[in-house]
């Protein structure tokens, strides 16, 4: 859902009042609560409906205590069928948007998620005051009896009761709100509140204080103990990392927090710059040396990503952006286990990811990306045979961005899902305008993050793209990063399966830089295999890289699956790759990615392209 001009919501004839008790409350901007959770789900499973929510209206905006089949976590309080809701004695039902005069030309009926079905059910303190409400949401009409009336009533009554404001669940609150602050294994600060003590440090540093310096300790490390010992090995490593590290820092005046499942964060209040080289560097040898867990000899891979003058690292997100940006890269390009980013060479990288994390959304919601289209030719007869979708994206300030920058960033700004669907629906226009013109039209490619697969609410989305574009899913291949797979393969393959009675492709992408890749061959129905582009570009130079990558076509081609071939650049790498009977190749030595026209010509000309190096 998105926040678009609509219908004017009304207020409340005592708006006052009931804004207090929803305030009084204390439940708006709480996390998520098991015992909301599991209403919503058992009205979306009665009912059969897409889309549940238990909604809570407030003087501008309607936030989600409990959400089923969407990722949204608000909306405007004018976008809101629930604020209308309000004025009901009991429910407000609307069977068929599109013929009530009051909401066939809201926003959210014209465009995504294309409601056409509403049932909400009030939801009211024991003053009947009413709070928001208990709602079902369809993309299709339906009627709604009396029946159904009655049952939806008697959720709403089941989150009347947990709303009650007893002592009990005031004390859930006050767990909760502890959970945000405090990690309930090690008792160290979380992630949010490391990002407000640093915060607080910013705005209190004046002339006089000597340091504000941060650090991350990427315990990189801890999955491969997990999997070679045990969970209770990796936890007791763990604690025994802290412990290193806070003698490291004995001296400093610091505050400690565990920024994510195998990260440390450091804030440190006083002391110079040498000094505090000095330690990060003795910190991390410290923590490469073995520890003794349950009887065992274990070593813990970690490096230190460490800033002495934080400041210069930007607002408090920035910072702590900076710190975890930079132990992924640093993990994904064997970087050195010690590192520093207020340094001259570093810095300007840093500012640059900085504006482009504030132009990020902006770029997204006025539709300033594109996509580029690069071709996938067979190697036999070097025929074009489909594309990949790839994003692009130039600023005006910044010139182009680098694609893997906007996914990372978006994700990190929690947009990821959005751009996801909207590359998505780019395709699939562009697929019908292709079709409309009247050629044979290609699949297309297009990478999925595995957190957008793995919701149910996906696969129920792509259809209705598909239906919207009047597009066959042979149409569409989705690519999802072997690496993504890593930790949980199993919650994709519903999604998966779904889409594949669709006729949807799925290819599994940069094979062969995960874990366990022959395991996914058999467990997860991939069509296509791509080898990644850093074994093709040392194919000639490496004979053992040779033989790895004539193995994995075989291993691929053995498994009924269709082998691709990325960042083929040369003649010889083409040769090569033919000798060892691989399908396709995708890269420069046949065409870059493209723009829409120029793939166009490709679809036109299909039949006479020119092979490399003629």
């Amino acid at each position: 859902m998105v926040n678009v001009p609509g219908v004017a919501a009304p207020d409340h004839p005592d708006e006052t009042r009931r804004l207090d008790e929803l305030h009084r409350l204390g439940l708006m901007d709480t996390p998520p609560e098991k015992r909301f959770d599991d209403i919503t789900r058992l009205a979306a499973r009665v009912f059969g409906v897409p889309i549940v929510l238990i909604t809570l209206v407030d003087r501008h905006r309607q936030w989600f205590k409990s959400r089923f089949g969407i990722d949204a976590c608000e909306t405007s309080r004018d976008n809101a069928f629930c604020a209308h809701a309000l004025l009901e004695r009991k429910l407000l039902v609307i069977e068929d948007t599109t013929r009530d005069a009051r909401f066939r030309d809201h926003p959210l009926v014209t465009e995504t998620p294309y409601i056409r079905f509403y049932a909400g059910a009030v939801i009211r303190t024991a003053a009947g005051l009413p709070l928001g409400t208990l709602c079902l949401i369809d993309r299709h009409p339906r009627h709604f009896d009396a029946s159904q009336r009655e049952i939806l009533l008697d959720l709403a009554r089941l989150v009347e009761n947990e709303i009650g404001d007893d002592a009990i669940m005031r004390l859930e609150r006050a767990r909760a709100e502890i959970g945000t602050q405090f990690d309930p294994q090690t008792r160290l600060a979380t992630q949010q509140r490391f990002q407000q003590l640093i915060e607080a440090r910013l705005n209190a540093l004046s002339d006089d204080d000597t340091l504000c310096g941060v650090a991350a300790i990427d315990l990189y490390g801890m999955r491969a103990i997990r999997t070679r010992f045990s969970l209770q090995v990796s936890n007791n490593v763990l604690m025994r990392c802290i412990a290193r590290v806070e003698k490291a820092l004995d001296g400093f005046v610091f505050d400690l927090a565990r920024i994510d499942d195998q990260r440390l964060g450091v804030l440190l209040y006083r002391g110079d710059a040498t000094r505090m080289a000095t330690t990060m560097a003795a910190l991390a040898t410290t923590l490469r040396a073995p520890y003794i867990a349950a009887g065992k000899t274990v070593t813990a891979a970690a490096r230190v990503v460490w800033a002495h003058d934080a400041p210069r690292l930007g607002h408090a997100d920035d910072i702590l952006s900076a710190l975890q940006h930079t132990c992924r890269r640093l993990h994904s390009e064997r970087g050195a286990d010690l590192f520093r980013l207020d340094t001259p060479e570093v810095l300007p990288r840093l500012t640059r990811r900085n504006l482009l994390r504030r132009r990020t959304a902006s770029a997204l919601a006025e539709d300033r990306f594109c996509l580029h289209y690069q071709p996938q030719v067979s190697v036999r007869d070097f025929r074009v045979h489909g594309f990949e979708a790839l994003l692009r994206w130039h600023d005006t300030e910044l010139g182009w961005v680098n694609p893997q920058d906007i996914v990372d960033i978006a994700e990190e700004i929690d947009l990821g899902d959005q751009l996801d669907i909207w590359v998505l629906r780019r395709v699939m226009r562009q697929l019908s305008v292709w079709r409309d013109r009247g050629h044979d039209v290609l699949p297309v490619a297009l990478n999925i993050s595995q957190e957008q697969l793995a919701r149910p609410a996906f696969a129920d989305r792509f259809c209705a793209l598909l239906a919207q574009y009047r597009l066959p899913g042979r149409l569409l291949k989705l690519e999802v990063l072997e690496r993504s797979l890593i930790d949980d393969p199993e919650a994709i393959i519903e999604s998966m399966q779904r889409l594949k009675r669709h006729g949807v492709g799925f290819a599994i992408d940069d094979f062969g830089t995960g874990y366990s890749s022959l395991a996914y061959l058999t467990r997860i129905p991939f069509d296509t295999l791509k080898i990644d582009k850093s074994f093709i570009e040392r194919i000639g130079d490496d004979p053992r890289v040779g033989s790895l990558v004539r193995s994995i076509i075989s291993l691929g081609r053995d498994a009924g699956m269709h082998v691709v071939a990325e960042g083929v650049e040369t003649d010889a790498q083409v040769q090569r790759l033919r000798d060892f009977h691989c399908h396709s190749i995708q890269g420069h030595v046949f065409s870059g990615a493209l723009p829409p026209t120029h793939a166009e010509a490709l679809l036109h000309n299909v039949a006479n392209v020119t092979p490399p190096g003629q």
